[in-house]
């Protein structure tokens, strides 16, 4: 089984940050922040209130582990309806945090283990055809919500992994 995860949006602090994971045949789940969200874990990463440091490179850490949580939720909404089916995974992971691949690997395995599910990943520019880069940019556009794939998550389901 091999998935792609892309994003679609300049900062993950920005409106419309759209997470993607999608396959071959079709199977596409994401996630897009709203100002709301936004506001709330910025307000309380500043307050001090999470594990990562209210410094440059605490909220590039706590960057990172929302991208992470994001994606564990949309493999998790997955398996909630079936569709993983193996027990081991190559997910094909866009270049968007460069530098921070180990972080994101410290961060995945043991998340997407808690699914069951073993991975491997490899960073590397999708292209331009590939569906999640396309369906990360149609559901970023997407402004009324009106594309199928869409999960929802409110801050308690980021909170419980970044709190102290």
């Amino acid at each position: 089984m091999e998935f792609e995860i892309d994003v679609s949006g300049e900062d993950i602090f920005n409106e419309g940050y759209t997470i993607v994971i999608a396959d071959k045949s079709n199977i596409v789940r994401g996630f897009k922040f709203h100002r709301e969200m936004i506001q709330i874990l910025r307000s309380r990463h500043g307050e001090g209130k999470y594990r990562y440091p209210p410094s440059k490179q605490g909220k590039a850490l706590l960057r990172v582990r929302l991208y992470c949580i994001a994606v564990y939720r949309l493999f998790k909404a997955l398996k909630e309806e079936g569709q993983l089916k193996n027990q081991e995974a190559m997910l094909s992971i866009c270049k968007d945090f460069q530098g921070h691949e180990k972080d994101i690997n410290s961060n995945l395995i043991p998340l997407l283990g808690k699914l069951g599910l073993k991975i491997k990943t490899k960073y590397h520019k999708l292209p331009k055809d590939s569906p999640a880069d396309k369906y990360a940019y149609l559901m970023r556009k997407d402004d009324k919500n009106k594309m199928n794939g869409y999960i929802s998550l409110n801050v308690n389901d980021f909170e419980k992994y970044l709190k102290k």
